[in-house]
């Protein structure tokens, strides 16, 4: 079934108009980046917050719903891949998501136990919208109507 997914993303991809493949490519890599990192912080809670905060879990539940959460957002971008040409439009929750997630995590870094690791995460958030942005605009997008 993975391997189908995976099968089916692909031909969507190298089947796309040149400008339609480039931005379905930027959604399989935010997707695979989202499913990637809600893995890791579900399944490696203790080593995630070792690595970039150097503090003591307070709340397992909590971590671990943020990483279930990013895996089920990566998973819906990775939906939208593989019918880019049906799904366009889904384009846009991406990016709101990401400026939301972006205006969250500059709004409430100072909470952290490390800042910038936070303000670091908010920029990556901020340039995936920005960019998504840019290619969903050159794949001619914005002027259709959904």
């Amino acid at each position: 079934m993975t391997f189908d997914l995976l099968r089916n993303i692909f031909e969507e991809i190298c089947s796309a108009p040149k400008k339609v493949k480039h931005l379905s490519v930027l959604v399989l890599l935010i997707g695979l980046h989202s499913l990637l990192l809600g893995i890791f912080i579900f399944f490696f809670t203790e080593l995630f917050y070792d690595l970039f905060f150097s503090a003591e879990i307070e709340n397992f539940f909590f971590v671990r719903q943020a990483g279930l959460f990013l895996f089920c957002l990566g998973l819906f971008n990775l939906a939208i891949v593989v019918e880019m040409k049906r799904y366009y439009y889904f384009v846009k929750v991406i990016i709101v998501a990401k400026s939301l997630a972006f205006l969250f995590l500059v709004s409430h870094a100072h909470l952290a136990a490390w800042p910038p690791i936070i303000y670091a995460a908010a920029v990556g958030d901020g340039i995936m919208a920005l960019v998504l942005i840019f290619f969903y605009r050159r794949a001619g997008f914005i002027t259709e109507k959904a």
